[in-house]
């Protein structure tokens, strides 16, 4: 598509003469020869660039510079007067102008100008377009599984990401249910539509309900002016309610108003504003506790729940934690720029080991500080935290004897043979060495079966 350009000047021959050679650029020209004129055909026409003389009548250069960034903030806006001084071209500037051209201008100026003004225009796009590419390829990638229940899953995801319904999804914090959410999303024909995202037990009930419906200008004290919410910003796209099970009654009823008809009234409006969205919920909360409770409509819950994904804890999908550790390594010593390769035996042993109340954003966390703290080139035991380390203690304790008792007998008998060898059997120096009498070191060898001279 040719860039559009609209040329606003009272003097009819810069007009024609810009025309003239703007047009041989190839670009798409309109004029208008007032201020008024122009802010009229911004209201119902985009452009990429507004040339705009300085001094017009009532409304003036700056005037249209105020308007167009008000109305189009994307168009870019050159100033161009007979009348140079500094303040003018200071104020322009300031105003939001893109550049400041003086008359009489050379063509080759005014080529070079909107060249570079253009190209600047289309590198932000890019960009935007760029990091949109990259966010969700991120998002994507980010799905690392091995075990079985997780390739289940993901054959469940490849029959429903391409359609519209309905997916909530069950598993305890930290399990990825928020990463799921985004992959459903951007592997979905709706990728390139809105991806909305809300946690309903992290805001408060009132604010809630106008994030989430938007508002009217004067709907209550504070509403300065209209706000669209979070629903309607979603349409065409995804909504994904995180945490739905902490939702209070009455969004409920309001949130199933829409799932029915397909409209959402902002707060003091009386029009409703026709949505198209894709509802993607999750919780940790038992739902259908919560409906017998009176806590969660259960009319709601089936409309949310069209299709069921339960993530299992890490602990019980130990088959993942080496894939999950290796690929946290890898991503945290790109981002600390650090020199390690791995991780040793013990060291990930101990992973497996772990229980991970919290689950795999607990693993990340762990794994992300040992790549820190460690020096070597690979992570070891000591690297990991305590708690992670305290796994192995209690496997030693219990790993040989079934309780502590029998753990601290097999200690008590192998000292008593230590000391009593060492001492070329020697019962009286035995004794002394443990301070003990020989009745109770006698007994002590009838209790364990050590044979004596």
């Amino acid at each position: 598509m040719k860039p559009k350009i609209l040329i606003v000047d009272d003097e009819p021959d810069i007009c024609k003469a810009l025309e003239f050679l703007l047009k041989r650029e190839d670009y798409t020209v309109t004029s208008v020869h007032s201020g008024e004129d122009a802010i009229e055909k911004l209201k119902v026409e985009s452009f990429d660039v507004v040339i705009t003389d300085l001094k017009m009548g009532r409304v003036d250069g700056m005037a249209v510079l105020e308007k167009a960034k008000e109305i189009s903030p994307d168009t870019a806006v050159i100033i161009m007067t007979a009348f140079a001084s500094i303040e003018s071209a200071v104020d322009a500037m300031k105003s939001g102008a893109a550049d400041y051209i003086v008359k009489p201008f050379l063509n080759e100026e005014i080529r070079l100008t909107i060249r570079k003004i253009l190209e600047q225009k289309k590198i932000i796009r890019e960009n935007i377009a760029l990091k949109q590419q990259v966010s969700q390829y991120m998002a994507c990638r980010e799905f690392v599984a091995n075990s079985e229940s997780m390739l289940k899953i993901t054959e469940t995801l490849e029959k429903v990401i391409p359609t519209k319904s309905n997916i909530i999804i069950l598993g305890e914090s930290g399990t990825g249910k928020g990463l799921i959410a985004e992959i459903i999303h951007c592997n979905s024909p709706r990728r390139d539509k809105p991806f909305i995202s809300i946690n309903c037990s992290a805001i408060p009930e009132g604010l809630l309900e106008s994030e989430l419906f938007g508002y009217k200008k004067g709907a209550f004290t504070g509403a300065v002016s209209d706000k669209l919410g979070l629903i309607p910003l979603a349409h065409q796209g995804a909504l994904f309610l995180d945490e739905i099970g902490d939702m209070p009654l009455n969004l409920q009823a309001k949130l199933l108003k829409v799932l029915e008809t397909g409209e959402v009234y902002p707060l003091g409006d009386t029009k409703p504003k026709i949505v198209d969205i894709r509802i993607i919920s999750a919780t940790h909360a038992d739902i259908e506790n919560r409906i017998k409770e009176g806590r969660f409509r259960e009319d709601l819950y089936w409309r949310l729940n069209v299709i069921e994904i339960k993530i299992p804890p890490l602990r019980e999908r130990k088959d993942d934690i080496e894939m999950l550790t290796k690929h946290f390594i890898n991503k945290f010593v790109e981002e600390h720029k650090k020199n390690i390769k791995g991780i040793d035996k013990q060291a990930l042993s101990l992973l497996i080991e772990y229980p991970w109340p919290g689950n795999v954003r607990e693993l990340r966390n762990v794994i992300e500080r040992s790549v820190v703290l460690t020096e070597g080139n690979y992570i070891t035991p000591s690297d990991l935290p305590d708690k992670v380390k305290k796994v192995e203690y209690e496997k030693e304790i219990s790993g040989t004897s079934s309780t502590l008792k029998t753990y601290l007998s097999d200690y008590e008998k192998n000292l008593l043979l230590k000391i009593y060898e060492s001492h070329n059997k020697n019962k009286e120096e035995t004794a002394k060495i443990l301070g003990i009498d020989l009745a109770t070191l006698y007994r002590k060898f009838k209790k364990y079966g050590i044979e004596t001279e």
